[in-house]
């Protein structure tokens, strides 16, 4: 079985060299464009191995996402089994996929999908390129994210995160769009433009503003051809194709009886969530920027074409040009690229995935009137990475994060060995407080909806509404364990006096009749329902 330790000498030489040859690639135009994409996607997975065999939580969105995704298993209904809070669905039902072909979903399988929607969104994105920049000099600019998302070690941007679905979809629809022509709009390319559109909602609220952009950047098309046609059907394709996915959830939904759920835990609870400031972007965005240097990189590096694009921007504005459609599209897609990273208002750094491709396109706006010798930026890229590795090695640092070595299949905490002695196929567990990784470890489904208890902890005007369903959960579920990580295993809920399950009296009577208290393991404490103790 393959392993990495933490210096694979072997394996970085020639990824490092295949690098050199794809950059080659691009600039060769004896090179013919299937080659040159089959070798950068071959980069890719290649660099992407240490991350993927090394079955450990690397972020608590993995695990969550992942339990959600062992729960929708064995119980589909959204909503009812599963509320991912600022997740959408479509993120946790992507993750279900490596089951129907008999694989564990675990971290491995779980980024091993996430590297499947990344390289589909490559490739989408190569194509929009060609699209709207015919030329070689697309290779390298295409090139930059290919290298970014191959090389950077920073666990934002390599582990699975739910920003990779919408991030797929948003592409898959810019790639629709650059496929449309305003003068003679292609009727079911506008209605599949739509429906993708219509899909982003369930896959991440954070990305609907985005995919708003795209959206009015087609109504503008169909505006243009019914200006000069007065044909309507473009504009009722394009819109009928945008409803008919949430249409089909909300009648779901009311057939499953979770449609007051989707409301109150989807929609009016993640308002509590989004609580950026719009004042406050710019600096909220810094904050996050830097953050990552990987990514501060690769954004100085586009710095010139970003610059050079804004100017072209101004220069087609003043004489009122009208080729500003891209232009204005993919300046509009960063800017409001920055604002989905932001509006939260927590300084995650995996939402920088949703700049990466904004900030190509825009870049590319400008960089034609630079040939072939864009190369150097993905030459300079390259060196970045061959230089933070080559400086963490003499630094005495590891330079290679994702060792694997004892480490490819899952890990059980203390709690988890002691557990799987009280369990059986097809019980649910509960943990409260935020530890989700023990549903990912211990294999089982998750016993209440929301499978970490922040929103039923933390003082907010919605509270009671999310401990009534907790309750009701239990109550329906009945899970065989239940575990109390509030503490030093809990991620942000950490303080036990007035956090724990004492803390919520009703849970804690719940507890105290059915569960029976087998002690502290390593922080973590268990309880066992008292049937499996007869047995």
């Amino acid at each position: 079985m393959i392993t990495f330790d933490n210096f694979p000498s072997i394996y970085w030489l020639i990824g490092y060299v295949l690098a050199g040859i794809v950059i080659l690639a691009a600039f060769l135009k004896k090179v013919p464009p299937s080659a040159f994409v089959a070798l950068a996607i071959l980069l890719l997975v290649y660099m992407r191995l240490p991350v993927i065999v090394l079955n450990r939580e690397l972020n608590p969105d993995e695990s969550q996402m992942l339990s959600h995704a062992i729960t929708l298993s064995q119980d589909p209904v959204y909503w009812r089994s599963v509320d991912g809070t600022t997740i959408g669905p479509l993120d946790n039902y992507f993750l279900v996929i490596p089951r129907f072909f008999g694989f564990q979903i675990d971290y491995t399988s779980g980024r091993a999908m996430g590297l499947i929607s990344s390289i589909m969104a490559l490739l989408l994105l190569f194509f929009s390129l060609r699209n709207w920049f015919p030329g070689q000099f697309t290779r390298s600019m295409w090139l930059m994210p290919v290298l970014f998302l191959s090389f950077s070690q920073e666990a934002d941007f390599v582990h699975y995160s739910s920003e990779q679905v919408p991030v797929l979809l948003l592409s898959a629809a810019i790639w629709l769009l650059s496929l449309t022509k305003e003068n003679r709009p292609n009727l079911r390319t506008l209605f599949f433009l739509g429906l993708i559109l219509g899909l982003v909602p369930f896959a991440k609220l954070q990305a609907v503003p985005l995919a708003a952009v795209v959206g009015l950047a087609a109504m503008w098309c169909c505006v243009t051809h019914f200006i000069k046609t007065r044909q309507l059907a473009p504009f009722l394709l394009l819109v009928s194709g945008t409803v008919s996915f949430p249409a089909l959830v909300l009648i779901w939904a009311s057939w499953n009886n979770v449609f007051t759920d989707f409301i109150n835990f989807y929609i009016l609870g993640n308002a509590i969530y989004a609580g950026g400031n719009e004042v406050s972007i710019i600096m909220q965005f810094l904050k996050i920027l830097n953050l990552s240097n990987d990514f501060r990189a690769y954004t100085l590096l586009l710095g010139i074409p970003l610059i050079a694009s804004f100017f072209l921007l101004v220069k087609h504005v003043i004489k009122k040009d009208k080729a500003l459609f891209v232009p204005l599209l993919t300046v509009s897609l960063v800017l409001i690229s920055i604002y989905a990273a932001t509006k939260s208002g927590n300084a995650f750094v995996h939402y920088l995935n949703f700049c990466i491709i904004p900030w190509i396109l825009f870049a590319t706006n400008g960089i034609h009137t630079f040939g072939n010798k864009v190369v150097i930026l993905p030459l300079l890229l390259l060196c970045w990475f061959l230089a933070t590795d080559a400086l963490e090695f003499v630094q005495g640092k590891q330079p290679n994060k994702y060792v694997s070595v004892g480490a490819r299949t899952l890990y059980q905490s203390p709690v988890v060995k002691e557990l799987k002695k009280f369990t059986r196929p097809g019980d649910y567990m509960t943990v409260w407080g935020w530890q989700c990784a023990y549903y990912v470890e211990a294999q089982l489904p998750q016993g209440t909806a929301e499978n970490h208890s922040e929103r039923c902890i933390y003082a907010h005007k919605m509270r009671d509404t999310y401990r009534q369903r907790y309750m009701k959960d239990l109550h329906r579920n009945r899970p065989a364990i239940i575990l109390d990580a509030v503490g030093k295993n809990s991620f942000w809920v950490q303080d036990v006096k007035t956090q724990n399950i004492e803390s919520y009296p009703e849970l804690a009577q719940f507890v105290k009749n059915g569960y029976a208290d087998m002690g502290t393991f390593d922080g973590t404490k268990l309880y066992v329902r008292k049937d499996r103790l007869s047995r």
